[in-house]
């Protein structure tokens, strides 16, 4: 067997090197062109024949708020005094949500919603009308006034008073004050009354049986403190609805609020999507038929994203702008137009190779990272549109992609070798103060993988190659990677193992801390660098 020489041996090492740093690139490609593709595999809602609803099987009852995007009006929410919504509107939106259900379930009066009760008797549908409770006693009374009135006015059409949601829940009422409210209402109501809650605040405050004619509980297997997963949650929700029914034998149960969300992070092992939410809305119309309960909701609410993240402004059965998203049969994907990644890798590719045709250096690496950074495009611009809540944050999201793309492109860059150090330093502090956002407030926030994993991708291939200079990190860079790696070992535990998000996210920054701070070795010979840059000449 002939030997190698070692200068042949030396030349094959930095081939290796670099072959194997551009594998680094393409595997990160592909971690991304397979999330786009993930999202246009079909799930078949008549897999399980015990759980597919009949074609025209109606929802019993939904929640209905009229505060939706709307043509020229914008964002219309309930925190805006003058967003009134008109009869013809609510109109509009009671004839679409009338092909899914001929009952709906409102939660206040104020900006035009006293109308809804007219629209009602006049489409033939039926309603649970809402009164809404606050801090405020005056304004209470004023909306106990009216909704008794109104409860009188309609009451051919009205089965329902739900005076108050979830006030013990945000602590804005006691009980005692609560009962009052109640006892009240349930003296002048012409129909029966109610109170609506999460099932464990009602439990927790058995005695408020006593004003209601109907205990009314809220299950949403997403938001539990134990989250459920979408294949459990509909068992879920009947388990719960029945333990409950056996706390308050003497009255009926209804479950006034149920759902899964289209959009949002993982919690546990509750997945938030288009497809989960078919699948959750399908079984529970084909195993719900004993129970009595309402879907929230009729329209994603964009406002709510402001207090419960992305996964709040996505729980319609129709969009903001009134489109369908829920299927009850057949095949569902998550994105019809999943293409956009792939298509966007693709120009960004290109648009690599010129950059490195200009530059006169390795195409091989810009061109994958281009194809990276284009493929991460259109999910930059799709978590901007479900995450982002006002300008401020849309361009922090903007300056973080800045960042990304400038890390990523100066790494393949020799002539701006100089700026490393610093871009590794701003990569390091956007990622770990990007850690500490969500360790301190987890609930709502995402798992931002999108702005970290091209940079990670391409200070790694940096390091497995040949072409890179002597490295030393500064102090400052190693107390970033510290805490960067401490927070991610604290979300991951606080996440738990079910979390596969955030164990994948997680994973991310503990390398993107190790490859950003870990001391490179001196080059060997120039003869390595030369091997290097005859395997990836243009």
């Amino acid at each position: 067997m002939q030997l190698q020489s070692p200068k042949h041996f030396l030349l094959r090492i930095a081939q290796d090197r670099y072959r194997f740093s551009l594998l680094i690139q393409a595997f990160a490609l592909a971690i991304v062109l397979g999330w786009w593709f993930a999202r246009a595999i079909p799930f078949s809602l008549d897999k399980r024949a015990d759980f597919v609803p009949t074609a025209s099987q109606m929802l019993p009852c939904v929640s209905y708020s009229p505060f939706r995007l709307r043509e020229g009006l914008g964002d219309v929410n309930p925190f805006n005094p003058a967003a009134n919504v008109t009869p013809a509107q609510i109109e509009v939106d009671l004839r679409i949500l009338k092909t899914r259900t001929h009952c709906i379930r409102t939660y206040g009066l104020s900006q035009g919603l006293d109308a809804v009760p007219a629209v009602v008797q006049k489409l033939g549908m039926r309603m649970k009308l809402g009164i809404w409770l606050a801090r405020d006693e005056a304004q209470n009374r004023l909306e106990l006034e009216r909704g008794i009135a109104l409860a009188r006015q309609y009451k051919d059409v009205v089965d329902l008073l739900v005076v108050g949601n979830e006030v013990l829940l945000r602590r804005e009422l006691s009980a005692d004050a609560l009962a009052k409210a109640l006892a009240y209402a349930r003296q002048h109501s012409p129909v029966p009354v109610t109170y609506a809650d999460v099932w464990e605040f009602w439990l927790r405050n058995s005695t408020l049986e006593q004003h209601v004619d109907v205990v009314t509980i809220h299950i949403l297997p997403y938001w539990e403190d134990d989250p459920v997963a979408v294949s459990d949650a509909v068992t879920h929700v009947l388990n719960i609805a029945a333990k409950v029914q056996q706390q308050f034998a003497g009255k009926p149960i209804w479950v006034g609020e149920t759902g899964w969300p289209a959009a949002g992070r993982q919690r546990a092992g509750a997945v938030p999507g288009g497809v989960e939410q078919s699948q959750f809305v399908s079984e529970l119309l084909a195993r719900g038929s004993t129970l009595n309960y309402n879907l929230i909701e009729g329209f994603d609410q964009p406002w709510k994203r402001s207090f419960e993240g992305a996964m709040g402004g996505y729980w319609g059965l129709f969009d903001a702008v009134g489109q369908p998203r829920v299927a009850l049969r057949g095949s569902v994907v998550e994105d019809a137009r999943w293409w956009r990644g792939p298509l966007a890798g693709l120009i960004g590719g290109a648009v690599g190779m010129i950059l490195a045709v200009l530059a006169r250096v390795r195409a091989t690496p810009l061109v994958l990272a281009g194809g990276l950074l284009g493929a991460l495009v259109p999910v930059q611009w799709l978590m901007m549109q479900q995450w982002d809540r006002s300008p401020l944050e849309q361009a922090l999201s903007a300056l973080l992609a800045a960042i990304s793309t400038a890390a990523t492109l100066v790494a393949f860059l020799p002539k701006l070798t100089k700026t490393h150090d610093l871009i590794r330093l701003v990569v390091l502090f956007a990622a770990s103060t990007a850690a500490l956002v969500l360790l301190l407030d987890s609930r709502y926030r995402p798992f931002p993988w999108w702005w970290f994993l091209a940079p990670t991708a391409a200070l790694l291939a940096l390091r497995a190659s040949a072409w890179e200079s002597t490295f030393k990190a500064s102090n400052e860079a190693h107390l970033l990677a510290t805490v960067l790696a401490v927070c991610a070992v604290l979300i991951a535990l606080t996440e738990g193992w079910r979390n596969a998000q955030a164990l994948s996210y997680c994973a991310l920054l503990l390398t993107l801390a190790v490859v950003a701070t870990w001391p490179s070795r001196t080059k060997t010979s120039n003869a390595i660098n030369a091997a290097g840059a005859q395997s990836s000449v243009v």
